[in-house]
C-alpha cells in the first residue's frame, strides 16, 4: 500500500506547480480555489470519520471486555464508517495522484504515445467512476428497508459512492488546470467518457455477445495495466467490460459487491494498522527500535546494513506496511549508512530488501488480504509467519556480511555493552510491547484482528502524547488523514476486488485452475514450483495487494486439493509478492528507495540482485519445508 512519499507514476504531488498566482489566468486560480477548498472539507471529513471510528470500537473493546456489554450498533457503525472513508480517499488519491497503476511501460513510449495513453487510461477512469455513480443511485433507488441496528435507511450506507464518485470527476476535471499540464486533459477524457456511457455501451454489447466473459475481463484487466489506468479502475473496468458480454452483473450489482466486499468486519483492521503506524513514525517512536537494533547488532561487519535488516524486523510488529518502512528506512537509514562508507545504491538495496520483511512478520496486512480472500485464520497466518520472516531476515543479514567483508564495508564497530543494550531494550520496551499484545491476543482468542488494531492506535497515541510527547496538533492531523487516504486505497482496492472474482467464479475459472493445474504439473513438487513461477510473474506486474486478491481465491482450491495447508499457502503466495517489489518493472521497493534517496533506479535494481537471490533461496526453503511456516503454530497448540 502506498506510503506518503512521492512515488515515481504513482504520486507526483497535488501540484506540479510552477507558475506565481500573478502569473496565472483567471480559470487556473478557479481551480486551484475550487480544489483547495475540497481538499479541505474532504479531507477533515475523512479525518474525523476515521478518528470515529476508531473511537466506536475501542468503546465497544473496553464495554465488551471492562463491563461484560457490547454497544450494538457499534459493529454496522464501524463498516458504513469504512465504506464512507473509502470513498472520501478515492477523489483524494486522484488530487495526489496516490492511486496504484503500472506507468513504467507508458514512461518508454514517445511523447505523442504518452499522451495517448494517458488520455485512455483517463477515459478508462472517468468511464468507471459515471458507471459506479449510476450504479449507486440505482441501488439507492432500488434498496429498502430500515438497518435495525443503526436506525437507518439501508441506502444510507451506499449513499457515499455516488457521492464520492461525483467529486472524483470534479477533481479530474480541474486538476489539470490546477497543474498546468495538459489542462483540459480531465474534461475531454470525462465528455468521452459520458457520450460513450450514453451512446456506445449498447453497440458495444451487441457486439460482444458470445465473448467469454472471464477471457474478455482478463485481457481487457492487462490492456488497462499496461496503459497506466490505475489497478483498482483496471479491475473495476474489466468487470464492467465483462458485463457487457456477458449480462451477469449489472451496474448496480457491481456497486453493491463492492460496498459488500470492502466492509467486511475483519477488513477494519487494515485501517487501524495503517493509523497505528503512521502514528508511531509521525512520533519519531520508530527511532527508538533503530537505536535498539544498533545496540544488538550495530557491532557486526557490515553494522549499519546489519541493523537496516533488524530494525525493518522490529518494525514489523508494529505497521504491517513494506512501502512505509522501505520509506522510513530510506530516510533515516540510508544518510547515516552513506556517512559511514556505504555506496548508495548498496544502501538503498538494503532498505528495499528488508521492507520484504513487514508483510510477513506479523501483524501483517498482507496476511491480513490472504486471510479475507482464502477464508483462512489471520491468527494462524501470523504466527506462520513469524519463522520465515526471521528465516529471510538471516540469509540477508548472512549475505551483507559476506559482501561487507568483500567491500570493506562496517569495519571495527565497537560492541555495545550490555548495560547500554539494556537501556536501548528499556527505552524501546513500550514500542515493542505492542507487537507482542497484538500477537499473543490475536493467537490465544483474546481479541479479534480489528480489535487489536483499535487498541494498537490507542496505544500508539498514548506513547506519542503522554510517554514522549513527540509531536504536535498539526502533525498528528497529518499522520491521521495520510493514513486515512492509504486505508481508503486498500479498502477501494478490495472492493474493486470483489466483482471481479465474481466473475472469475461464476465462469468457473477457479474450478478449471483446480482440474487443470495437478494434470499440467504432474505432482506435488513440479505443481509447488508452477504456482511459484505463476506469484513470481505476477509479481513482477501487480502491486502485492491487487494480486493477492486476484490469485488467493483462484489458486487456492488447487492447493487444497492436493492436500497442502492453506497457512502453509498463504506464506508462500505473501512471500513470492513481496519479491516483486524488488524486480523492474514495478518494484515498489526500489522505486521508494531510489526517490526518497534521489539514486538512480537502475543502480538499485543492479545492487538488489544478490538480495534477491538470498530471498528466492529462503522462499524455496519456505515451499519445500511445510513446517517452517506451520512449525510454531502447532507448538503453541501443544502446549
Amino acid at each position: 500500500m502506498p506510503s506518503d512519499v512521492e512515488l515515481r507514476g504513482v504520486r507526483s504531488g497535488p501540484a506540479g506547480n510552477t507558475a506565481s498566482d500573478a502569473q496565472i489566468d483567471a480559470k487556473t486560480r478557479v481551480a486551484r480555489a475550487i480544489l483547495r477548498t475540497l481538499d479541505t472539507v474532504i479531507g477533515a471529513v475523512a479525518v474525523a470519520a476515521l478518528v470515529a471510528l476508531v473511537c466506536i470500537v475501542f468503546v465497544n473493546v473496553v464495554g465488551r471486555y471492562g463491563f461484560g456489554r457490547s454497544l450494538m450498533w457499534s459493529l454496522e457503525a464501524a463498516r458504513w464508517l469504512f465504506i464512507a472513508i473509502i470513498m472520501l480517499g478515492v477523489p483524494l488519491a486522484h488530487r495526489l495522484r496516490m492511486h496504484l497503476k503500472l506507468s513504467v511501460l507508458v514512461d518508454m513510449l514517445p511523447a505523442p504515445g504518452r499522451l495517448a495513453a494517458e488520455l485512455l487510461a483517463n477515459v478508462i477512469v472517468a468511464w468507471t467512476t459515471i458507471l459506479l455513480l449510476f450504479g449507486g443511485l440505482t441501488l439507492i433507488q432500488t434498496m429498502g428497508g430500515v438497518n435495525v441496528s443503526l436506525g437507518l435507511p439501508q441506502w444510507a450506507r451506499v449513499i457515499p459512492v455516488p457521492i464520492a464518485c461525483g467529486l472524483a470527476l470534479v477533481y479530474m476535471a480541474l486538476q489539470g488546470l490546477d497543474e498546468g499540464r495538459n489542462p483540459f486533459m480531465g474534461i475531454v477524457s470525462i465528455a468521452l467518457a459520458a457520450l460513450f456511457y450514453m451512446f456506445g455501451q449498447d453497440v458495444l454489447s451487441g457486439l460482444l455477445q458470445g465473448v467469454n466473459p472471464a477471457g474478455l475481463m482478463a485481457l481487457a484487466f492487462a490492456a488497462a495495466m499496461l496503459i497506466g489506468t490505475p489497478v483498482a479502475f483496471a479491475m473495476l473496468f474489466s468487470a464492467f467490460l465483462a458485463n457487457l458480454a456477458g449480462g451477469m452483473l449489472p451496474d448496480a450489482a457491481v456497486v453493491q459487491n463492492l460496498v459488500n466486499g470492502a466492509s467486511k468486519f475483519l477488513m477494519l483492521a487494515i485501517p487501524f494498522f495503517i493509523l497505528a503506524g503512521a502514528l508511531m513514525n509521525a512520533g519519531g517512536l520508530t527511532t527508538k527500535l533503530i537505536d535498539f537494533a544498533y545496540a544488538l547488532v550495530g557491532h557486526m561487519r557490515g553494522g549499519l546494513a546489519q541493523v537496516n535488516v533488524v530494525s525493518s524486523g522490529l518494525y514489523a510488529g508494529i505497521s504491517g506496511s513494506s512501502y512505509s518502512d522501505a520509506a522510513l528506512g530510506a530516510k533515516l537509514l540510508v544518510p547515516q549508512m552513506v556517512r559511514h562508507g556505504y555506496s548508495k545504491p548498496f544502501a538503498c538495496a538494503v532498505t528495499a530488501a528488508s521492507a520484504t520483511l513487514p508483510n510477513v512478520i506479523p501483524p501483517s496486512i498482507a496476511l491480513l488480504l490472504v486471510a479475507a480472500a482464502g477464508n483462512i485464520s489471520v491468527g494462524a497466518l501470523w504466527i506462520a509467519g513469524i519463522v520465515p520472516g526471521l528465516l529471510m531476515a538471516g540469509f540477508l543479514m548472512a549475505l551483507i556480511w559476506g559482501i561487507s567483508v568483500r567491500r570493506g564495508y562496517g569495519a571495527g564497530a565497537a560492541r555495545v555493552g550490555w548495560a547500554l543494550r539494556g537501556r536501548a531494550f528499556l527505552t524501546a520496551a513500550p514500542v515493542l510491547s505492542l507487537a507482542l499484545l497484538i500477537i499473543v491476543g490475536i493467537r490465544f482468542g483474546v481479541v479479534t484482528p480489528t480489535e487489536a488494531g483499535v487498541l494498537a492506535v490507542v496505544y500508539a497515541f498514548f506513547l506519542g502524547t503522554v510517554v514522549y510527547r513527540a509531536w504536535g496538533v498539526k502533525s498528528l492531523y497529518e499522520s491521521v488523514r495520510t493514513a486515512a487516504v492509504e486505508a481508503a486505497l486498500v479498502g477501494f482496492l478490495i472492493g474493486a476486488a470483489s466483482p471481479f472474482a465474481f466473475v472469475l467464479i461464476a465462469e468457473q475459472v477457479p474450478q478449471t485452475f483446480a482440474r487443470v493445474l495437478p494434470e499440467v504439473a504432474g505432482n506435488l513438487l513440479l505443481t509447488l514450483i508452477l504456482i511459484n513461477i505463476i506469484l513470481l510473474i505476477f509479481g513482477l506486474v501487480l502491486d502485492i495487494g491487487a494480486a493477492i486478491l486476484i490469485l488467493t481465491p483462484l489458486l487456492l482450491p488447487s492447493m487444497v486439493a492436493l492436500g497442502i495447508d492453506p497457512v502453509h499457502f498463504g506464506i508462500i503466495v505473501v512471500v513470492n509478492l513481496m519479491l516483486g517489489g524488488l524486480t523492474p518493472p514495478v518494484g515498489m521497493l526500489a522505486f521508494i528507495t531510489s526517490n526518497v534517496t534521489g539514486t538512480p533506479v537502475h543502480l538499485v535494481f543492479r545492487n538488489i540482485l544478490p538480495f534477491l537471490g538470498a530471498l528466492l533461496v529462503a522462499l524455496g526453503l519456505i515451499t519445500a519445508l511445510p513446517g517452517i511456516s506451520l512449525g510454531l503454530g502447532r507448538l503453541i497448540d501443544a502446549l
